[in-house]
């Protein structure tokens, strides 16, 4: 533990340097929120002795979280959220609930800040007459030195423990604990700080994460990093490299349990390396997939090796269903808030929201597309828009768009050594064709796989590869109504 002076303009008194718990590599674990508690209360117990230190976190994003001791879970000791400080007459009533509990001297301090309580200390005695005027200055003067640490935890609650009052999680409870704790979540970050807190009883981990399929094939996004306004397909090589490995190493049941990452060559994925992710030496996982669909991992990172067992495992199999159908609504709901904030900030957006309508309401698929292609053309500037469509593992149609012809009619092109398979393949975002880079080839993607592309031809020279994300708002939008088109000719050949 490191320490710090006194925040300026504290007026706190000369006195020991309190710990400072470290953040410099991002919100801490459990572990280390513990660590840091228990060297706060040895120091402070050095001069105001007690038995007790309780602590708890208003983070900014609102509700209540008890930083530790743990153990004060099991009490279900409950209290509003400041609005924005605790009233003296909420301090009294916990000071009374912890007297019920056998201390005879107990002294609640709120930690302050200039415009709002930022969390609160609870110290209790068993003896009575501990707590006089001296003393009650002294910890005052001693938590406002735990001030700054208490606005950054504010900002990034740490990892791995539960907001509100804790429950006691029993082996015949845990799913529906999970269950609400994943429905309770507005975030994804926020879903797995709730989930890892909701099993840390149960199954005790250092790191959590969900890796989900980016826009490439073999390609994983983190669900810790939630895509704000962006795609899930940006995601840095070493990621998918990390997940890569470890689930290369999974059972056929979906379940992932790797004892010593150092020995595997393995690493504990990640966006940013920092130091506290070399403490994950143990990996346990398991495959999410909600109804047969495009599937998620979940990981948990344990700072001893092979320091999970079977029952772990067992464990998160029963928890998968519960967590993948939250995970797939996140999921949807935040590729939803992209689309919805792409269209109204980029050009030609608007006329994409009005094909959509037009899809739906529109009875005459013909009708539909040609309405489709025109305002393609007039928002993008292209001048003819072709589709092909995969047609077998190793063929394809293709044809301009207006083309009347069944598809079953449309010769096969084969798709190895085409032009369009690195699309297809799913190991280019998209394509530049021509003499002049002025054809533009998107994937049309559904459920996580390509199924054809939209290609758009004769477009502005040198600012095709500018259009790409306006061009792949038309291709997802379009791609759903060109499978079911795709699928009946399927069917009927």
């Amino acid at each position: 533990m490191t320490a710090t002076a006194l925040p300026p303009g504290s007026g706190a008194a000369p006195g020991p340097l309190v710990p400072v718990l470290p953040m410099q590599d991002g919100p801490p674990d459990a572990v280390g929120v513990a660590a840091w508690h228990l060297a706060l209360s040895n120091l402070i117990g050095q001069e105001v002795p007690h038995d007790l230190l309780g602590m708890w976190l208003f983070p900014d994003r609102g509700g209540v979280m008890l930083l530790a001791p743990a153990e004060l879970g099991r009490d279900r000791l409950e209290f509003s959220a400041p609005a924005p400080f605790l009233s003296q007459y909420q301090i009294f009533l916990l000071e009374e609930r912890i007297r019920q509990a056998g201390y005879r001297s107990v002294l609640a301090i709120p930690i302050r800040d200039h415009g709002r309580d930022l969390g609160l200390a609870i110290f209790a005695h068993l003896e009575a007459g501990r707590y006089g005027p001296t003393q009650a200055l002294r910890l005052v003067s001693l938590m406002r030195q735990v001030v700054p640490t208490f606005a950054l935890l504010a900002e990034s609650p740490p990892l791995a423990l539960a907001a509100g009052p804790a429950i006691n999680v029993t082996h015949h409870n845990v799913a529906e604990v999970v269950a609400r704790a994943a429905a309770e979540a507005r975030t994804p970050s926020e879903m797995l700080r709730l989930v890892s807190g909701a099993l840390q009883p149960l199954l005790p981990h250092e790191r959590i994460e969900v890796a989900v399929p980016g826009l490439m094939r073999g390609s994983w996004a983190l669900l810790s990093a939630g895509a704000e306004n962006r795609r899930w397909g940006e995601v840095p090589a070493g990621v998918s490299a990390a997940v890569n490995g470890l689930i290369s190493r999974a059972a056929a049941d979906g379940s992932l349990m790797v004892g010593n990452l150092r020995s595997l060559q393995l690493t504990w994925p990640a966006y940013r390396e920092t130091r506290a992710l070399l403490r994950v030496q143990a990996v346990l996982g398991i495959r999410l997939s909600v109804a047969g669909g495009e599937e998620a991992w979940l990981l948990l990172g344990g700072a001893a090796p092979d320091g999970f067992r079977e029952t772990d495992r067992e464990l998160l199999r029963v928890l998968a269903p519960v967590i993948a159908l939250r995970v797939h609504g996140l999921r949807m709901a935040l590729e939803a808030e992209v689309i919805r904030t792409q269209l109204a900030s980029r050009p030609g957006q608007n006329r994409a929201a009005r094909l959509a309508a037009a899809f739906a309401g529109t009875p005459q698929w013909s009708e539909a597309m040609g309405y489709f292609v025109d305002d393609l053309r007039e928002s993008l500037g292209f001048a003819e828009v072709r589709f092909a469509l995969r047609w077998s593992d190793d063929g394809f149609v293709e044809f301009p768009a207006g083309d009347p012809r069944p598809l079953a009619l449309l010769p096969v092109h084969p798709l190895p050594g085409s032009a369009l398979e690195p699309l297809f393949e799913e190991t280019v975002p998209y394509l530049l064709l021509g003499a002049e880079d002025c054809n533009l080839a998107l994937p049309l993607r559904l459920s996580g796989r390509v199924i054809g592309a939209l290609e758009l031809l004769q477009g502005p020279i040198t600012k095709a590869e500018q259009l790409v994300p306006s061009a792949q708002l038309f291709a997802d939008l379009v791609a759903p109504h060109l499978e079911l088109v795709r699928r009946a000719a399927l069917a009927r050949r």
